[in-house]
């Protein structure tokens, strides 16, 4: 599990510092305007498409295993729009909770749930 969090801290890390590097250069306008003209070119288009499916994944993942139901669409919403700067953090921050297993992480409050 140590592992899994110094991975998930480099990624966020990572994502963290080019997002800043994005703001700082074009502002957090360019952001929308610049996904949706992508959409128009086949091959930026088919990986926004593919990244958007992944966050909707996510966002019913995160919001469906969160630690109870009415945090759930708050949590799938940020997972969707903040991506992984919020998904990184949240994951983060979800696995010192709980029982600290994988179980826990992956299903949250359904871990503790019998078959």
């Amino acid at each position: 599990m140590t592992l899994l969090r110094a991975v998930i801290f480099a990624l966020w890390v990572a994502v963290a510092a080019a997002t800043f590097r994005a703001v700082s250069m074009m502002g957090t306008g360019a952001a929308g305007q610049i996904f949706f003209a992508d959409l128009s070119h086949p091959w930026r288009g088919q990986f926004n498409v593919d990244f958007m499916s992944h966050l909707l994944l996510v966002g019913l993942w995160l919001g469906g295993t969160a630690k109870n139901k009415w945090l759930g669409p708050v949590v799938g919403l940020l997972a969707v729009l903040g991506g992984g700067f919020f998904t990184f953090a949240y994951l983060l921050v979800r696995s010192l909770g709980g029982d600290r297993s994988l179980g826990h992480l992956l299903l949250g409050r359904h871990h503790s749930l019998k078959a």
